[in-house]
């Protein structure tokens, strides 16, 4: 890693009085690399929220990521789910009850201010969690704890449009996948967002994350930048064609996170996310 190394076009905004303007149609043409959004949830509470999430007092189911990440999520993600997909939708439904009623607790509706959040970012475009098959729905977000050690390989997010689990996704929406991570709890040291300067030119088929493939990037032989995303601020990504990689986590605290992945709607003119 070149720490010195300043090449990624980030816009910083705020979603304090006022509220965020535009700026997605950077991140989708390229104009942009990455935005920043400061004040989507107050300080006290990411604490609030924090201090439930360690103990899950919510009640939400957990799902592990494997072993050596040293990282879980509470909900589902399409990434380690199987190609059935009733269990994760029925799920999904459980998640969404279960957020609405934590958020309803601490006096805030947490899915419906990050979305809130994201459609200013998109000029006022509806933002909505992907459909799936007759009225379900894909997780709206996750949130996410990445423990001591813990971390996620440099990937490219196009690829997971190619998985089974995707199908419905890939039905529904074009383009880029963007990413969207809200910062809870920043790690005592590392568990930052390292983007590398690697940009894919095809839709990620030569960078599938698999480790039976013999050609991968040498990270070592790139650049890469560390965006440092504060408690209660949100980075949105080019993920889907920018390499990246959650750095792992140093000291005890667990780095918690909302987060979820967005494409443009095929139809309609909204944007869908899903976690």
């Amino acid at each position: 890693m070149d720490e010195a190394a300043n090449f990624l076009k980030i816009r910083r905004q705020d979603a304090g009085a006022g509220g965020p303007v535009g700026g997605l149609d950077g991140l989708r043409n390229g104009a942009l690399d990455a935005i920043l959004v400061d004040q989507v949830f107050a300080p006290d509470l990411c604490a609030a929220m924090v201090t439930a999430l360690e103990s899950n007092a919510p009640g939400f189911e957990v799902t592990e990521f494997p072993g050596p990440f040293r990282s879980f999520f509470y909900g589902r993600n399409l990434n380690l789910n199987a190609p059935d997909l009733e269990d994760y939708f029925a799920a999904a439904s459980r998640f969404e009850a279960d957020l609405t009623r934590f958020g309803a607790s601490l006096g805030i509706e947490i899915a419906g201010r990050v979305l809130a959040v994201l459609s200013a970012l998109d000029g006022g475009r509806h933002f909505a969690p992907a459909p799936g098959p007759g009225n379900s729905r894909h997780f709206a977000t996750t949130f996410r704890g990445h423990r001591t050690g813990g971390y996620i390989p440099a990937h490219f997010d196009n690829e997971q449009g190619f998985r089974p689990s995707y199908r419905h996704i890939a039905e529904a929406t074009e383009g880029d996948i963007l990413s969207v991570v809200v910062t809870l709890a920043e790690a005592e040291a590392g568990g930052m967002l390292e983007l590398y300067d690697l940009l894919s030119e095809d839709p990620a088929t030569g960078h599938r994350n698999d480790d039976q493939l013999a050609r991968k990037p040498d990270l070592a032989t790139l650049r890469s930048q560390l965006v440092h995303v504060p408690a209660g601020s949100m980075v949105i990504v080019r993920s889907g064609r920018r390499l990246h990689r959650v750095a792992p986590v140093e000291g005890d605290r667990t780095r918690w996170t909302l987060c979820s992945f967005m494409a443009s709607a095929r139809v309609g003119g909204g944007t869908y996310c899903w976690g």
